[in-house]
């Protein structure tokens, strides 16, 4: 084996975890942040072995660089793992006691093996062959996931019948209204936050009713995630058919994020004269951006690596778990992104032609970035989830009144807005059980209980009435407004676990409201 081979071992063993993390993200993230962050590794590598070689002056060829390269390796990943285990009254204090502690033990090691070159030598064989074999072996999982992705898109019936165009008229009456869907993730219906946080979001509803909406008195999700809720939102249809195509232990999420990119409410509209606005989500890879969006909406310009590390669950996840993470103490980008979101959303109105605009909102959903008064906090461990959410959810209920009082003065033609929470929250653990049968009516409850609020202009609340499902929001739209030839889907309700999210299971609404007469009734979904 050559001797620049087995110098590779650092490059390779950086390269691992990055390669580890993506392949269990099961396709859930860019080839070209991988790459980004892969080709990072390795130039960070060659400039510790380059420092290595020049402080080793004639010994500096040898191979003690590659391993001097190999420990800046470790302390990249290990570092964080190690404080992390230790119990302390302060981190700074665990700080001051870990790092002098580990650069002593690597001088030590280093002054014992530097004049070990036989050892070192076989270390280098030893550790290039390993590397090897984990990057190739994550790389092949990477692939093969890749290709498994594609191929359940590929043959499925469920893609194929709701890629079919939604029937309807080929124009649209004047005047033609702007349509502004603004999915706000995790965000409880009024009931929820009162039974589960002890809170009152009446004031609140209460304001959005002066300016015209219409706030239902009962607003449900149809499953309990959202990797389900979001497409049959999009598509105003069921997803049950993953059940059959994807199986009741599959995982993979390529399938429904196809059916969120390639929905078939958006080309409704587009083939009617609007044009699509898409707001991507921070982090979240199935509305990370699209490709039938006519604009796309890009909070920033330009190229920050730690902003870049932000913004998607590989990257997140590389942040969280490396010494990176010391880099970046509060949630600023995160927050600067969601502000962002709605100024962009704010500054639409005027256009010449008609929008629908599409935004996923990453909030109220923890992490949590906002205090009540929305000032950005740090990235503090808080174990308890009830006032952190309540704070961050009162900051994001004065940026929604803001947003949707800018869009209405802003129109010209009073527009359509949907608020839509795409299911309820997990104190209670609904989806933390390992099968359907052990979800409790009152976690169940919660997790559907979904936030909804719209502004439905010309007598549009009657499309919707007192009670909503999301699979039927975007529907009762495009049959008010736009004359669709759409069936109504059923209210149905579905759980599943999160570590089997196609498990469906059917829920009977008298088990689910509470009725002790009623018994559960599970049946597998068809």
């Amino acid at each position: 084996m050559s001797s620049w081979v087995t110098r590779s071992y650092p490059i390779l063993f950086a390269s691992v975890p990055i390669l580890y993390f993506a392949a269990n993200t099961q396709g859930e993230f860019e080839f070209s942040s991988l790459l980004w962050m892969l080709g990072a590794a390795v130039l960070v590598c060659a400039l510790v072995y380059g420092l290595a070689r020049l402080a080793g002056g004639s010994r500096g060829a040898g191979a003690l660089p590659p391993f001097v390269a190999l420990l800046a390796v470790a302390w990249f990943f290990g570092y964080p793992r190690i404080a992390g285990t230790l119990r302390g009254d302060g981190e700074d204090l665990r700080h001051a006691i870990l790092i002098p502690a580990g650069l002593a033990l690597c001088t030590l090691l280093l002054w014992w093996i530097r004049r070990r070159e036989q050892l070192l030598e076989k270390i280098a064989r030893f550790f290039t062959l390993t590397g090897a074999l984990l990057v190739c072996w994550s790389a092949f999982q990477i692939g093969t996931l890749w290709f498994r992705g594609r191929a359940y898109v590929a043959g499925s019936e469920l893609a194929d019948e709701l890629a079919r165009p939604i029937r309807g008229p080929a124009s649209v009456s004047e005047p033609r209204r702007d349509v502004y869907l603004l999915v706000l993730d995790e965000y409880a219906n009024a009931d929820v936050l009162r039974e589960q946080f002890g809170f009152d979001n009446r004031p609140f509803e209460d304001s959005l009713r002066a300016l015209g909406f219409h706030v239902p008195r009962l607003v449900q999700s149809n499953y309990f995630h959202t990797m389900l809720s979001l497409p049959s939102l999009l598509n105003a249809a069921h997803v049950t058919g993953l059940k059959r195509e994807l199986g009741p232990t599959g995982t993979h999420p390529a399938l429904p994020s196809h059916l969120v990119e390639h929905n078939r409410v958006a080309p409704y509209l587009e083939a009617r004269g609007y044009r699509y606005a898409f707001f991507p989500s921070l982090w979240w890879h199935s509305t990370s951006g699209s490709s039938l969006a006519d604009e796309e909406f890009r909070a920033w310009t330009g190229f920050d690596p730690l902003r870049a590390l932000s913004g998607g669950e590989l990257e997140r996840t590389v942040l969280g778990l490396s010494v990176l993470r010391y880099l970046d103490r509060d949630h600023r980008w995160e927050a600067d992104q969601v502000r962002r979101t709605f100024e962009g959303l704010a500054a639409l109105p005027g256009g010449a032609e008609p929008v629908f605009a599409f935004a996923h909102v990453l909030k109220p959903h923890d992490p949590y970035v906002f205090d009540r008064d929305c000032a950005i906090l740090g990235r503090e461990k808080d174990l308890n989830d009830v006032a952190p959410y309540i704070e961050q959810l009162q900051c994001l209920n004065r940026m929604l009144l803001k947003t949707v009082g800018d869009i209405l003065q802003r129109s010209d033609v009073p527009p359509i807005i949907i608020l839509q929470g795409d299911h309820g929250t997990k104190l209670l653990g609904a989806n933390g059980y390992s099968h359907p049968d052990e979800v409790s009516p009152a976690a169940a409850r919660e997790r559907f209980g979904a936030f909804g609020a719209y502004f439905l202009p010309a007598g549009g609340a009657a499309a919707f009435g007192d009670t909503v499902t999301v699979v039927n929001v975007l529907g009762n739209v495009l049959r008010h407004y736009f004359g669709a030839d759409l069936p109504r889907a059923g209210d149905q309700q579905y759980i599943s676990p999160a570590d089997a999210p196609y498990q469906f299971r059917r829920v009977d609404p008298g088990w689910l409201a509470g009725d002790d007469v009623a018994r559960l009734e599970l049946r597998a979904a068809r």
